[in-house]
């Protein structure tokens, strides 16, 4: 069959609402190229001929107009992915964890402190918490109203928001936490968002820019799903434009395995599929702090089980891998509630209606397809590897050849401290090393001293039973 080659030409209108394109941007207006920025992340999935790849890249520079190309060796099928769908695969490698803080609390040495007494409203937080207040929009900024339990899990939730947390303050904000004060937390909104955000009534659109504007940030996500007898990515055409290559590429295959060209050195950590089945179905594992599993109370166990569920960390990773597990099974690049869900856009857009609401909109409408695809097919990532490539991929290397792989297992430094998906690199938060991981379904029942005596005591009496018996047969 002739390969192919798709390009994408997109105005900025259809770029910031629903773009169909991959990297790298071609630029087509005047004034400075436009550079890619940020980790370049890219998910990839073979199977019994059946390949993915899915990529959300993000760029800067000038964006009147620019198009994305990229080669294929086959036509392949496309599809529209979740925004924050790498997020999520980084989530199914490396569970975030539910921290259970058993120290007691000194209520006098905290108010010694300036902590907050009984009369306020709010509650102090545990330590890895961020409850949101308020969120909302105000002019060109969205804005979070945040209370935190420490300047450390108010640093990461900004930074996973996309919020910038400043260097240094980390004295200052555990300050305000002790006294009790909340956080509001500003960033801009890039492009017209009011000129394109759903609403009753729309019937056009207006996403131009002030002139000499630029765009900071990543397109919507896409998926292509072909048929190959080798698994390839095609990456040459990325050198074309500047910007750092560091690449974190996630491969779901049969095989643990490297990039072929790459330094092996960069195959960072690999995770068996009976791993992953376990991390996208079994409750989230608890971090406890202070005690054992045996000190948690029946109550706060029970208050503990929907802090659990996988499922809101990495449910959208569990139908994506699933999706590719059956069109591998079933020999099909395309499901019907894929098909439907690519109808569902294309009636969006002709109507310019666009926005998360109508994204809302379109998954509970597939909600039951979806849950059945999962249920079906994902118990077939037992079978699977998932490895993960992160460095600076050379340019002269991604210049000449695209991507292919070759069998390679790790033997050292495979564990989600040394390299953690959702840190995309060393675990490096306060209780990376602190208590003790428990990942049971259940609560177990700690057993009394008394009932240790007991169990003693009948082993004992076996003993001497099974000695008496051998001595009357000897005699």
């Amino acid at each position: 069959m002739k390969k192919c080659l798709i390009a994408f030409v997109a105005t900025f209108s259809l770029l910031w609402s629903d773009p169909c394109g991959m990297v790298p941007p071609i630029y087509t207006g005047e004034g400075p190229a436009i550079t890619r920025i940020g980790l370049q992340k890219t998910y990839v999935f073979y199977k019994d001929g059946v390949e993915t790849i899915v990529i959300r890249p993000g760029f800067s520079g000038k964006v009147d107009q620019f198009g994305m190309l990229i080669p294929f060796p086959k036509p392949p099928e496309l599809r529209k992915v979740p925004d924050n769908i790498f997020a999520q695969i980084a989530a199914a490698i490396d569970p975030p964890e539910v921290i259970v803080d058993l120290y007691p609390y000194d209520e006098y040495e905290a108010m010694e402190d300036g902590g907050v007494d009984d009369s306020m409203d709010e509650k102090s937080l545990e330590y890895d918490t961020v409850k949101v207040l308020k969120e909302e929009a105000v002019g060109m900024y969205e804005v979070a109203v945040l209370a935190a339990g420490s300047a450390k899990a108010l640093s990461r939730w900004m930074d996973t928001h996309g919020y910038q947390y400043p260097k240094g303050m980390d004295t200052a904000c555990n300050d305000y936490i002790k006294m009790g004060w909340c956080f509001v937390a500003v960033k801009t909104r890039v492009g017209q968002q009011k000129g394109v955000a759903a609403r009753p009534g729309m019937r056009d659109v207006n996403s131009k820019l002030p002139a000499g504007a630029n765009f900071d940030g990543n397109v919507q996500g896409m998926g292509f799903r072909f048929f190959i007898d080798k698994p390839v990515v095609p990456m040459r055409l990325s050198t074309f434009n500047e910007g750092s290559l560091r690449n974190i590429v996630y491969i779901l295959s049969e095989k643990s395995c490297r990039i072929n060209s790459i330094p092996q050195k960069y195959v960072v950590r690999q995770v068996s599929g009976e791993d992953l089945y376990r991390n996208l179905t079994q409750p989230l594992p608890l971090r406890i702090v202070g005690g054992s599993v045996y000190d948690i109370s029946e109550s706060y166990w029970q208050s503990l089980m929907s802090q659990r569920d996988p499922k809101v960390h990495n449910a959208m990773a569990a139908e994506l891998f699933a999706g590719d597990l059956l069109a591998a099974s079933i020999r099909k690049l395309a499901h019907d509630y894929e098909e439907k869900e690519k109808m569902f856009l294309r009636i969006g857009e002709a109507l310019n209606l666009r926005g998360p609401n109508i994204d809302a909109l379109n998954i509970g409408q597939l909600e039951k397809e979806r849950k059945m695809i999962v249920e079906r097919a994902l118990a077939d990532i037992k079978s699977m590897t998932m490895t993960v490539v992160d460095g600076d991929f050379p340019r002269e290397v991604l210049a000449n050849e695209n991507l292919t792989f070759s069998d390679y297992t790790m033997t050292e430094n495979n564990d989600g401290i040394k390299y953690n998906a959702r840190f995309n690199g060393k675990r490096n938060d306060y209780y990376a090393q602190e208590g003790t991981v428990y990942r049971g379904a259940q609560r177990p029942t700690k057993k009394s001293g008394a009932t240790w005596w007991l169990l003693a005591v009948l082993l004992a009496l076996v003993v001497c039973g099974r000695k008496t018996l051998q001595l009357r047969s000897q005699s």
